[in-house]
């Protein structure tokens, strides 16, 4: 026969609740380190900012602006003849903010 010692079972429940605790505590602790290693290496090395190459500002001696048959605005390069195509709605915008700077020039004129 077995014999009942409270002291014992009150030691099992004790230590049961005590291991399911610490495996919790555990969990979590290992959690914050990874989460710390996560943010200290990785974070760190996407929000390093990236060397962007720097654009060459041409004047409007060195370009010339023109509008192809499709309404397709041009910046050439008169260097090196090289050009970029921009599409007929920046040209348009960009030709009726011109048109509207000429006439008011116009209309300010006494």
């Amino acid at each position: 026969m077995k014999t009942y010692n409270p002291i014992v079972e009150k030691m099992k429940i004790a230590s049961k609740n005590a291991g399911k605790i610490s495996i919790i505590i555990i969990a979590m602790v290992i959690g914050f380190i990874a989460g710390d290693v996560y943010h200290k290496i990785i974070k760190t090395e996407e929000d390093k900012p990236v060397p962007m190459a720097q654009k060459k500002i041409n004047t409007i001696r060195e370009t010339s602006v023109a509008i192809n048959e499709r309404n397709e605005l041009l910046i050439i390069d008169r260097q090196n003849g090289e050009y970029e195509i921009y599409q007929d709605s920046v040209g348009q915008v960009i030709f009726r903010l011109y048109a509207s700077q000429m006439a008011n020039n116009v209309l300010a004129k006494p």
